[in-house]
């Protein structure tokens, strides 16, 4: 054989092995520990979630949802039964989900159509994902197994208290990372999970820098439950807005106090009706 063509083949072999076999992730004898599902990238801009994770030794169900690009995540959130995970396994290996990694399922394109996406990880940080705008019906039920097994332990799990936001017009919200009202502010605007999300307003005309320090209270004892600082200060420019999270443990239903450099947001959490 030509030794060209010969070298040809042996690399072929080796892409295919490097890049064919490896597709499919080794999740053999490994817990799942998280799992979501996702969709976006429809017209509006907008998208949901469907996250269970595991926090501080328990299992949190979280949803997540926004209509239009401009607003921020509406967020409900329940604590399960540990099993749901062990569940949701049986499952994904009963249909060897892991075979599905990075697959194709359609060649329809839809424009301006939103993408549906699947992730678990597993205890060692492996990872199956795949995503399509459209699943076949072979697939499709396999995958609606999982969410009956979800509204199951959803129907027998425990509604989390969140963060009480306030009503904001579509005009606000629009305009929420071009603020003009002269001011510099923050705004606590998401709680989800084990974190806080904060928003950092300058509605000046001139660039600002604030300081990276960055505290967490709780007002009923005074308890600092985070306190971090870098030499790095974090700059907002005019008229504009800079959004950062802080990983604050799952909380209590009270008021917090969120404390940026000079800045200060109150906010509350609390057990709201289900919804």
């Amino acid at each position: 054989m030509n030794k060209r063509i010969l070298l040809f083949v042996i690399g072929g072999l080796l892409m295919f092995g490097l890049f064919g076999c490896s597709k499919v992730p080794d999740v053999k004898n490994k817990e799942l520990v998280s799992y979501m599902y996702a969709s976006g990238g429809g017209m509006t801009g907008g998208g949901t979630s469907t996250e269970i994770s595991m926090i501080d030794g328990e299992v949190i169900l979280t949803y997540s949802s926004t209509e239009w690009w401009y607003e921020d995540h509406d967020i409900t959130e329940y604590k399960l039964d540990q099993a749901v995970l062990t569940d949701i396994e049986s499952v994904f290996r009963k249909y060897k989900m892991q075979n599905w990694n990075d697959k194709k399922f359609s060649h329809m394109f839809v424009a301006d159509g939103p993408s549906y996406s699947y992730s678990f990880i597993f205890e060692d940080g492996t990872t199956v994902f795949f995503s399509s705008q459209t699943y076949p019906e072979s697939y499709s039920e396999k995958l609606a197994e999982i969410d009956t097994v979800i509204g199951q332990y959803r129907a027998g799990g425990t509604l989390e208290p969140g963060l009480v936001t306030k009503e904001k017009t579509a005009e606000e919200l629009a305009g929420k990372n071009e603020p003009d009202n002269g001011l510099v502010e923050i705004e606590v605007y998401e709680y989800s999970r084990d974190r806080i999300c904060f928003r950092i307003s300058n509605g000046t005309d001139e660039d600002v820098t604030v300081s990276n320090s960055v505290k967490l209270v709780r007002n009923s004892d005074g308890e600092t439950l985070y306190n971090e600082s870098s030499e790095f200060p974090i700059k907002v420019s005019a008229a504009s807005a800079d959004e950062e999270f802080l990983l604050s443990g799952r909380l209590e239903e009270g008021i917090y106090t969120l404390y940026v450099g000079d800045y200060s947001a109150e906010f509350e959490i609390r057990l709201a009706n289900d919804h």
